[in-house]
């Protein structure tokens, strides 16, 4: 009869591929969990290089990354890594870890995953204090998680689109060879999901050119309505693409020049009325 003890592991914590979960460690003062973890005998090696097999065991180092969050404990996920030797870059390497985020090895994919999903709805600051990750690793891993979505992103068939440009960066940033134009970035939104479908690099016409040519011409003639400021360059890629579109400027811009008009009209008004008052003589 077997009277050991039996380690209970809930099913959501057996996701690290190659590992199994040997021990659980809880601390209650510190809020925090320790998670053990052991590889498993079958498990073959892959350099974190190349990607092909690895060969003659060399030695482990330990490893300590951040996991999600559990009830509110910090998590740490602890075990080893092997290291190595590698036909095919004749060195000694580093196995490959597939649940931990390669721009970012002290955390776990999970917990990228979820830093990535809250950047949609929070700002990337409020996200690093709410996982207690540091803000530039949170940019990092934002970044390489969108850069991983985009490999498959498809642009939907649209037929109402709105350009408008984003102020991404001070004048502090610009570059030499760099003018005001580039420090923009030009979105495009479709107008009946609402949602952002596309954004390039500065608000040349450039910017709005390169969409319309990675869409291609048939895309381009479905084209009904694209609502945009009165930036030239906009208006000009549309008429130069968009055969079949109808160019319309945006409300707030209207507004604004309506505005404008009126205040230097009154402006005017005001100067001739007060050069009649100090002199009679002018009408």
């Amino acid at each position: 009869m077997n009277t050991g003890s039996t380690l209970l592991i809930p099913r959501f914590l057996n996701t690290f591929q190659g590992f199994s979960v040997k021990d659980l460690k809880e601390f209650i003062t510190d809020q925090r969990v320790e998670i053990h973890l052991e590889k498993n005998k079958d498990t073959k090696s892959i350099c974190c290089r190349c990607c092909e097999p690895l060969g003659h065991y060399h030695d482990r180092y330990p490893r300590k990354v951040k996991h999600l969050k559990l009830f509110n404990f910090d998590v740490t996920v602890h075990f080893f890594t092997e290291k190595r030797e590698c036909l095919n870059c004749k060195k000694v390497r580093s196995e490959l870890i597939e649940w931990l985020c390669p721009t970012t090895p002290h955390i776990t994919m999970d917990l990228a995953w979820c830093i990535n999903r809250l950047t949609e709805i929070a700002t990337v600051r409020q996200v690093s204090i709410l996982k207690s990750v540091d803000k530039m690793t949170c940019y990092k891993i934002d970044k390489y998680i969108l850069s991983r979505l985009l490999q498959g992103y498809q642009i939907p068939d649209i037929t109402h689109i709105a350009v408008d440009e984003v102020y991404a960066r001070s004048p502090v940033q610009q570059g030499k060879d760099e003018t005001r134009d580039d420090l923009f970035l030009t979105v495009i939104v479709d107008l009946r999901t609402h949602k952002v479908i596309w954004i390039s690099k500065s608000r040349r016409q450039e910017a709005l050119d390169t969409f319309f040519e990675m869409i291609g011409p048939e895309a381009c003639e479905k084209i009904q309505v694209v609502a945009t400021d009165q930036h030239d360059g906009y208006g000009a890629s549309v008429r130069q693409y968009c055969k079949n579109a109808s160019l319309v400027w945006d409300r707030f811009h209207l507004v604004q020049n309506f505005n404008n008009l009126i205040n230097d009209e009154r402006k005017s008004v005001h100067h001739k009325y007060a050069l009649s008052w100090l002199n009679p003589q002018i009408e």
